[in-house]
């Protein structure tokens, strides 16, 4: 009987550590791009990873060329063809800097590995690009820069800058750039980098 309850607990144990050992991840989560100093050796990130978007409430509405299609939609289409998971979130009218806060730290939480940003309110998304930062993402200011604030060394922004142009078509085409580039683990060509240097991609 004593060997017989031994038996037991020698199999419940084993079942314990196996179970115990599966509770990890089943694969290796992709390298993330470093925000602070992106590099090749970096690794960039997976190629399916989740792009996160957060746009303005204008948006939604349709755009200037190419057959008045929305800049989110164009956002979401070419990033998907490029083979990403795009997450597109477009501020409300009403309060456009809290919600875009909120998407921030949404898509961070995603696990995003890069987000492009047309900000409504640059200064206000100063602690929401910290957190992103803080989690390995990298942003990507379109249009108007990030600035710079926070207390230790050269402050938050975002890590590369996407000038807009006369069409919507050509600025999403710039970004999806930057963003397979960043994939890659380059330093994305046409881009400027903080301090509005290009990048050297």
């Amino acid at each position: 009987m004593s060997s017989r309850i031994v038996a037991a607990a020698a199999v419940a144990l084993a079942a314990a550590l196996a179970l115990t050992g599966c509770q990890g991840t089943t694969s290796a989560a992709p390298t993330p791009v470093q925000s602070s100093d992106l590099t090749s050796s970096d690794g960039g990130f997976d190629q399916h990873a989740i792009v996160g978007v957060v746009l303005l409430h204008s948006a939604d509405t349709p755009g200037r060329t190419s057959g008045g299609v929305p800049l989110a939609t164009r956002f979401h289409d070419d990033l998907t063809a490029a083979g990403f998971r795009s997450d597109v979130r477009v501020a409300g009218a009403s309060d456009a800097a809290a919600d875009q806060r909120r998407a921030l730290r949404v898509l961070v939480q995603r696990g995003a590995k890069a987000i492009l940003v047309e900000a409504a309110d640059p200064a206000s998304l100063s602690g929401a690009v910290q957190v992103a930062h803080d989690a390995g993402v990298v942003v990507v200011a379109l249009g108007d820069p990030l600035p710079a604030s926070g207390t230790g060394g050269d402050g938050v922004s975002a890590d590369y800058r996407v000038q807009g142009s006369d069409s919507d078509a050509a600025t999403v085409a710039r970004a999806t750039a930057v963003v397979e580039s960043l994939q890659r683990g380059e330093k994305p060509a046409g881009a400027l980098e903080r301090g509005g240097q290009p990048g050297n991609g």
